[in-house]
């Protein structure tokens, strides 16, 4: 039987596929142990004039064992919105270690744990496989936009890193043991790219890719992981706070470039799913009272009444609203603080009750 030949609507899939194919660039989603991606370490970024750190991250050295001089340590984990600026200090965590050395001193450090594309999955597997280890007071994750838009963009699955399906692809490709020599292809980077589009196009159809019950799927799988986060937080030793990170369609005016940030058919699917997931926080809010380990925060609509443009993208802020976005961290992180004594004032009257 001869091939099917490709329809106009495949091969439009595919262009578009081929568009977005050098987005999967190694240098900032370099494969890291558990966590999927990260930067490629000590690599320098792409005409930025800096370089990651031995972990993959944006920082100008990497956090090791807690030295004594360290009095306030916080981590922010989150997506490719954490590695904008210029340096460090530009950056929304190095905006925030400013603000804590102004009113804690020169003992307060802020660690950026960005990379580009991670969704919360690979934050919850970052914080138990990496980070829970190097004593921090507080851990913010600032997330959600990813885990709605990735599985619309890339792998459709809800919850899966956004090029899981590629890294499948290959796996399977080099290391199937079924296959027999007549069903191995030629590697060119033409086969290998059609390779990688015809498990895409299958996965979308297996998971009936942008219907109503896939978005809620997306939705499900977000409650089922922050909820994991929030069983995993009294362990891992410090304040975890979920931070549902600002975006453009939760602006009440859109300015310049903003009202053109992505199709319509997109921003209202970006809009019913971030109402959405601001449902999933208002249900988990009860969980969270004084002095425990985890709270969570819906900061969507924190530019909603801004008449300056602030957005580059859909997440993405300008250098005004990384530091808007750090003095809201810097009073998250006394609320965290005073949680946490409020807990430790509470074991030690359960004590000596």
């Amino acid at each position: 039987m001869a091939p099917r030949a490709p329809d106009d609507a495949e091969q439009a899939r595919r262009r578009k596929f081929l568009r977005d194919f050098h987005t999967f660039d190694s240098n900032i989603r370099f494969p890291a142990p558990y966590t999927q991606f990260a930067g490629k370490p000590l690599s320098a970024a792409a005409g930025q004039g800096w370089r990651y750190d031995a972990l993959g991250y944006r920082n100008d050295s990497h956090p090791e064992a807690r030295p004594a001089s360290e009095t306030l340590r916080v981590f922010v984990v989150g997506d490719s919105t954490l590695v904008d600026g210029q340096v460090f200090a530009d950056t929304i965590p190095g905006r925030l270690e400013t603000g804590l050395k102004r009113l804690h001193g020169e003992g307060a450090r802020v660690y950026n744990f960005g990379a580009t594309s991670a969704c919360l999955n690979q934050m919850i597997a970052l914080i138990t496989t990496r980070l829970m280890d190097l004593q921090p007071d507080v851990i913010f994750v600032l997330g959600g936009a990813t885990d709605i838009f990735q599985p619309w963009s890339f792998d459709p699955r809800a919850g899966y890193p956004y090029n899981h399906f590629a890294q499948e692809t290959l796996y399977d490709y080099f290391f199937n043991t079924t296959k027999v020599n007549a069903d191995a292809e030629d590697l060119s980077y033409d086969s290998l790219q059609a390779l990688i589009f015809g498990r895409l196009d299958n996965l979308r159809a297996l998971t009936n890719w942008q219907s109503d019950p896939w978005e809620w799927e997306v939705v499900r799988q977000f409650e089922l992981a922050l909820k994991r986060l929030a069983r995993l937080a009294p362990g891992v030793g410090a304040q975890i706070r979920f931070l549902l990170q600002p975006t453009v369609v939760r602006k009440s005016e859109r300015v310049g470039d903003e009202a053109r940030a992505a199709s319509e058919e997109f921003l209202a699917y970006l809009d019913r799913q971030y109402t959405r997931f601001a449902g999933v926080l208002e249900r988990l809010k009860p969980q969270c009272g004084a002095g425990s380990h985890f709270a969570v925060r819906d900061l969507s609509r924190m530019f909603e009444a801004e008449s300056r443009p602030l957005f580059t993208d859909i997440v993405h802020v300008t250098s005004e609203g990384r530091q808007m976005m750090a003095d809201r961290l810097l009073v998250e992180v006394q609320g965290a603080l005073d949680d946490r004594a409020e807990a430790e004032t509470g074991s030690s009257a359960v004590a000596y009750g």
